[in-house]
């Protein structure tokens, strides 16, 4: 028997290592690292993660998001968290997952001792970061929404 709860945990999982792998090559990059074969290396385990991150998520999407979704669109109180929230966390998504793609592209391509080679994958992963943080605040809102509303549902009452 499964865990309650584990699926969901999957992807943030991978979308942790997904942050950690993109810091760490964010700090080579940024400490002017010569060393073509790691940044490379954490360019793939980025892109890696992105995808896995995406791969795990589809069941609680399809799935168990439904259930959530429509106790949180029922509520004034949580229907941003949607309507805002999970729109927004969507394309977020959708623009980390095509940059997280190119990620290795551009470290098997471009000359990392270049300065603008550099800056490339440097802007590249700090708007993966970027997001990646944006992602988990707004899963964190989702989900306490989420939660308000299965209470609310419940006769909570008001708040």
């Amino acid at each position: 028997m499964a865990i309650p709860g584990l699926e969901g945990a999957i992807h943030v999982f991978f979308a942790l290592l997904a942050l950690l792998s993109s810091s760490a090559l964010l700090a080579l990059l940024f400490t002017r690292s010569k060393d073509k074969k790691i940044i490379t290396y954490l360019a793939i385990a980025t892109a890696i993660f992105v995808w896995l991150s995406w791969f795990t998520v589809a069941p609680v999407y399809t799935g168990e998001y439904g259930a959530d979704k429509a106790a949180i669109k029922a509520h004034p109180e949580t229907i941003a968290a949607h309507a805002f929230g999970m729109e927004t966390k969507e394309h977020i998504f959708y623009t980390g997952l095509f940059l997280a793609t190119l990620l290795p592209i551009f470290a098997l391509s471009i000359d990392v001792t270049s300065i603008s080679g550099r800056k490339l994958l440097m802007w590249t992963v700090i708007v993966l970061i970027l997001g990646g943080l944006v992602m988990e605040a707004l899963g964190g809102w989702i989900a306490t929404a989420a939660r308000i509303a299965w209470y609310l549902e419940a006769g909570g009452g008001l708040l």
